[in-house]
């Protein structure tokens, strides 16, 4: 197997590592905080725990859609770049985070009005002291939104012009000031799962105000300016929107099965959300290394498109697919070994944390056989622009076998929270099928953005 890129190429491993590691180094931050996060949690309560889970997955869901969308727009921003072409890459950063800070705002009003019926509609099968400690979280959380927009649109704007070191140290800081301040308002002050909350609302507001600053100042390489004039591009705002609004349906319509999950897993009893509670925060650090893949892969991929070099953008795809199936295994391996002692820093019930160890085998090995080909490779498809595709293929995916498949071993199968989990890991196999011919097929060479 081949390691190496060709020589005289646009990218060499050194500069991909360079670009991975620290986008690797972030998602660990961001696993370890919300493992930090549950942990802290945990002491005050299994209810507590079950609260902030259910209102967690209704955060990933809009956090997950911001991102998708700040993304969608980097690629654009990306391909700009690879074309050397300055004037439209700057008016490109500054239209994309209007439209994701606006999408921020828009989602906060809705959920700040509606939350009781959000939650009560997704959640209405949970114990009442889970509801109340959810809507409790959920009451400040919902206000971080435009923050979160803020975080997402600044990291993948710095990523798609190739500095990954400002987005890496981003996280570290917000990881600091997210475990202090968590750290004070739970066992200082006792303020419960308020104090979860409001840490993460401070730690995430100063981060993105600060990244949207630090892109506005003259050390950026792509410079945003005139952020706060009422001038709006339609047409370079119609094109991101192009590439972006597929990608932030996908990842909506994805973090929506998600949650319809959840609904069910909220049926199944206070134990079995904590341990899907304690799972989903584990699992990242599994998946760290081909997240930060994806991300490497999509802005490559982007930036040698935008070079008009189709073939170049296909050779560095497959190069990068196996950096991330050895990083990938090396990093579950590692996990496994460590698995007991990482599960016993949780203060939930014992049958809890058997279930969340059931389920984090199973998504360890499906990791790394599945990751790499069902979510790197698509990100390959992003970067040349063709998001609708990945995007039928990722929802219909979601609803058809993952959210159906889920159900049935569940209720028919009558295979508890980790049904839900054999059920993910089923559906990135139909997602490998459809991914894997359109690559191979050459179609997504074709797309034009820019």
């Amino acid at each position: 197997m081949r390691l190496l890129p060709p020589p005289s190429t646009r990218f060499t491993n050194k500069e991909i590592i360079a670009f991975f590691l620290p986008v690797l180094f972030e998602n660990l931050m961001i696993a370890g905080l919300n493992i930090a996060d549950t942990t802290m949690v945990s002491y005050v309560g299994e209810s507590a725990v079950a609260g902030v889970s259910l209102v967690s997955r209704i955060d990933t869901f809009v956090k997950q859609f911001m991102s998708a969308f700040a993304q969608g727009g980097s690629v654009v921003l990306a391909q700009y770049i690879g074309a050397n072409d300055e004037h439209n890459a700057k008016n490109a950063l500054k239209t994309n985070v209007k439209i994701v800070f606006a999408i921020g705002v828009a989602v906060m009003a809705l959920m700040m009005v509606f939350k009781p019926q959000v939650l009560t509609f997704l959640f209405g099968g949970a114990e009442k002291a889970v509801i109340q400690n959810s809507l409790l979280y959920f009451s400040y959380t919902a206000i971080s939104y435009p923050f979160f927009a803020l975080y997402y649109v600044g990291t993948a704007s710095f990523r798609a012009v190739g500095e990954t070191k400002t987005p890496f140290a981003a996280a570290v800081i917000m990881m600091i000031i997210n475990l202090a301040l968590k750290y004070i308002f739970i066992f200082w002050f006792k303020m419960g799962t308020l104090g979860a909350a409001v840490s993460t609302l401070i730690s995430v507001t100063i981060v993105g105000i600060t990244l949207i600053f630090l892109l506005h100042s003259h050390h950026s390489k792509i410079r945003i300016s005139g952020l706060f004039r009422l001038e709006f591009d339609g047409k370079l705002a119609k094109r991101i929107l192009g590439v972006s609004f597929p990608n932030g349906i996908e990842n909506g319509m994805f973090q929506l099965g998600a949650l319809a999950i959840a609904g069910l897993v909220s049926g199944l009893g206070t134990a079995a959300i904590a341990a899907d509670a304690l799972a989903r925060s584990v699992s990242p650090l599994i998946h760290s290394a081909g997240a930060a893949f994806s991300m490497t892969i999509m802005v490559i991929v982007g930036q040698c498109m935008g070079a008009g070099d189709s073939d170049e953008a296909s050779m560095y795809a497959k190069h990068v697919l196996k950096l991330d199936y050895i990083f990938t295994f090396f990093n579950g391996l590692f996990l496994m070994l460590f698995l007991n002692p990482v599960l016993k820093i949780f203060s939930v019930s014992a049958g809890a944390i058997g279930q969340a160890h059931d389920i984090l085998i199973l998504y360890t090995c499906g990791s790394i056989v599945l990751y790499p080909l069902s979510f790197a490779l698509p990100s390959a498809l992003r970067g040349s622009g063709d998001t609708k595709f990945v995007m039928m293929v990722s929802v219909l995916s979601m609803f058809v076998f993952r959210i159906g498949a889920a159900y049935i071993f569940v209720n028919v199968f009558e295979m508890g929270v980790i049904g839900t989990w054999v059920a993910m890991v089923s559906d990135w196999v139909i997602r490998i099928l459809f991914f894997c011919s359109r690559f191979k097929r050459g179609k997504w060479k074709q797309k034009k953005v820019i």
